[in-house]
Formats: C-alpha cells, sequence, structure tokens
C-alpha cells in the first residue's frame, strides 16, 4: 500500500492530474505503472476533491496531505 500512495504522489507531483500523453513523450515508458499512477490520482481526485483537482502535495513523517484547489484537503496515512 505504501509502494501504490508513493507512486500516486510522485504522479501528482510531476504531472499532476494529466493525460495518458505523459506516458508516450517518455522514452521506454512502462504502460501498466503509468496508467496505474494516472488511475490512483483520478480515484483520488474524484473521491477527495469531487472532481477538482490537486493543488498542492505535501509529505510528512506518517502520512501524506494532499490539498485540493476549493481549499480542502485530506491525509493519507504513509
Amino acid at each position: 500500500m505504501k509502494k501504490i500512495l508513493t507512486m500516486a504522489a510522485a504522479a501528482l507531483v510531476l504531472g499532476g492530474c494529466s493525460s495518458i500523453e505523459t506516458a508516450e513523450s517518455m522514452p521506454n515508458p512502462d504502460q501498466r505503472v503509468v496508467d496505474s499512477r494516472l488511475n490512483i490520482s483520478t480515484d483520488l481526485n474524484a473521491t477527495y476533491c469531487e472532481g477538482k483537482g490537486f493543488e498542492k502535495y505535501m509529505e510528512r513523517e506518517k502520512y501524506y496531505t494532499f490539498t485540493c484547489k476549493d481549499g480542502s484537503f485530506f491525509n493519507i496515512a504513509k
């Protein structure tokens, strides 16, 4: 679970909630990893941000904090 959340956080930091075009621009992309990251980002966005998107992400000692564009935020334990 920690690995999945780390990948989700990395996807948010590096690419936000972008389309699959990101994978096509990378050299030798592993499509499954990219798809998984995008699916996790999309799920978090839909569940916690009501589809409005993320504004920022912070990694803390015991959890990750995501802030939605509408100002609300949520934490996910590591």
